[in-house]
Order: C-alpha cells, then structure tokens, then sequence
C-alpha cells in the first residue's frame, strides 16, 4: 500500500509539473503594432470635434433630364469647365418635331385665310355682278313695260283683272331681283366680313401659340449648365435612357474656384461656437495634413445626422447643425468635393 500510495503521489507531481511547464510555454507574446498614421487630436486646448465634408463654394449642383427620353448626345465630359446656359446633354426631339412640322403647317394655312381676306374683293369678281344688275334692271324694265300694254289691254276690253295682277306680280319679282343683284354686288365691293376676320385671327394667334409652346419644350429637350462651374460627375451616355431619377442626377457640376467645408456639429454642441471662432480641418488617409479655415455661417437647421464616422461611441439618433467653413489655404495635397475631414473648432472652455 505505501508503495503504490508513492507512485501515486509521485505521478501527481509529474502531472502538475508538466502541466505548469506547458501552460507557460504556450502564452504567445502579441507584437506591437505601429499605427499607420497618428490619431486626429483636437490641436485646441478647448473645442469640437466634427465630422466634415468637402463641397464647391456654390455646392454640387446635380443635372437631371426634364422628362424621361433617350439619350441622343452627351456634350461634355468630366474635369470640362462649362458656362451659365452652355448645353450638356440632349434627348430625343424626333416627337416634338414631328408636331412641330404639323403645327407650322396649321399656322401657314392660318395665315392665308388672313391674306385672302384682305385680297377681298377680287378685281375678276366685280364685273359678273355688274353684269347680273344689269340683267335684273333689264328684265325690269321689260316687266313694267309688259304691265302697261296689259292695263291698256284692259282698258279696251281683252284682258281681266286677273292678267294685270300676274303681271303685277312678275314687277315685283323683277324688282326684289335687282335688289338681290345690287346686294351681292355692294356685299363684294364691301371686301370681307369683320367677324370673319377676327376668327381668323384668333385661329393665327393659336396657331403661333402652339408653334412656340413646342419649341419651347424643344429648347427643353437641350439640358444646359443653370451656372458656371465644372463637370464633377457624369452618369450618362449617348443611347441611354435617362429618367427623372434625383437619386442618379445625369451629370453634376460646382464650381472648384473656391472649396467649402460643411460640418456636422453636434445639437449639444453648437452652443460653445462663437462666430470667430477659429478651425481647421485635417486630412484622413494616408496623408495628414491641416489647414485653416475660416467660419461663414451656422445654418440654423437641425436635421438627424446621416454621415457616420464610425465610431463606437457615435450614435445614430444625433441631430446636427450645419457650419459652413471656408477654406482659407488649401493643402498641398489635392482635396475633392464630397471628401471628408475631420473639422476641429476652438470654443470657450465649458462653464
């Protein structure tokens, strides 16, 4: 029994040995990382830290179509400097064109029917009637010849009553058909009718109405540049089909003579920032550089934060105020539009 009572005894310290041994042996030693570039440290003894973003001086601008169409012809290209009201882009005009020929074709008829009432009356026109009178006077003058023979008849016994009527009535006839001859005559050397002429003037007036209106959306069909600036982004080609889609504007232009910087200042925050308060901005990345900046305004809007720096400690339910800052000298590293930075602003130490 003290024998295996012994071994047991010595094993068990050969177990506990080993197991010292291999616990010891295996703890790995971590290696030290060397961070790539230092942390952003707030160079202020007192200030805010926000999360910034490069924009031209009059923001980007997005292009979009005016309607949605096909794309025929893209006439500018990314980095190109445009002016106010150069064209950038064209859509399909086939349609509008189609109804353009149709609508001018209309305004020519329109205005013929005009001009043909000033023609009134044609020279060719005046002696048919002319004549037409003198064949009603004619054949009145035979009719009240004819009435006098009758009523002498009557006088001497061979005709009645009932012949001097009829013939009476043949007189009037004749009579009432000069007067018809002499109207229609009067009504030609009169020229047009009034009212004939303002309808057709009004049909002229809708008649050109309808020609400018389509050039109009012609002109439309021509996206052009609303200011001077240069060509950030384009997202569309010839044979596309472009829709009115704000989410992918076709092209977007700023104007990069002069870069801003819009911060995201925290709600809670925005209190310590006094309107000379003095900032910069620091590059993320594989450079670090800072340069100055200088306070335009606080655009006094809350809105809910939507750009995340990524932090553990950010939250997501923040609202935040926009401060715009100029960029007073730019880095000698290239910045972009839309690029972001991290914006530190000097404020009055917290009472």
């Amino acid at each position: 029994m003290n024998l295996i009572r012994a071994i047991t005894i010595i094993a068990s310290a050969a177990g506990l040995g080993l197991a010292v041994w291999a616990a010891t042996t295996a703890i790995e030693v971590p290696p030290v990382l060397i961070p790539e570039r230092e942390p952003s440290v707030n160079p202020f003894g007192s200030g805010v830290a926000a999360l910034g973003k490069v924009e031209p001086r009059t923001r980007e601008q997005p292009i979009g179509a005016p309607q949605p169409g096909l794309v025929t012809e893209v006439l500018v290209d990314v980095g190109d400097a445009v002016k106010k009201g150069q064209p950038l882009f064209q859509l399909d005009a086939r349609p509008l064109r189609a109804d353009l020929v149709r609508a001018q074709a209309d305004l020519e008829i329109d205005r013929a029917a005009i001009q043909r009432w000033h023609a009134q009356p044609r020279a060719e026109d005046i002696p048919p009637l002319e004549a037409d009178v003198e064949r009603a006077r004619a054949a009145l003058a035979d009719q009240l010849e004819q009435l006098d023979l009758i009523r002498e008849a009557q006088k001497k016994g061979a005709a009645t009553s009932r012949d001097v009527t009829a013939r009476q009535f043949e007189v009037d006839r004749a009579r009432a058909g000069l007067a018809r001859a002499q109207a229609d005559l009067d009504r030609m050397k009169a020229g047009g009718w009034k009212a004939d002429l303002a309808v057709a003037e009004a049909d002229l007036a809708r008649s050109t109405a309808e020609v400018e209106a389509l050039n109009l959306l012609l002109d439309r069909l021509t996206v052009r540049a609303p200011r001077d600036g240069v060509v950030l982004r384009r997202q569309i080609e010839p044979g596309e089909y472009a829709a009115s889609d704000p989410a992918r504007p076709a092209l977007i232009i700023g104007d990069l003579s002069d870069l801003n910087i819009r911060a995201q200042v925290d709600e809670e925050d925005i209190g310590l920032i006094t309107p000379h308060a003095r900032a910069v901005a620091r590059l993320r990345g594989a450079v670090v550089e800072e340069f100055p900046l200088m306070l335009v305004r606080v655009e006094p809007y809350a809105r809910p934060k939507v750009d995340i720096t990524g932090m553990n400690v950010e939250r997501i339910d923040t609202r935040v105020i926009d401060v715009l800052f100029h960029v007073e000298q730019e880095p000698k590293t290239p910045i972009y539009p839309g690029q972001a930075v991290d914006v530190f602003i000097e404020t009055a130490p917290k009472r």
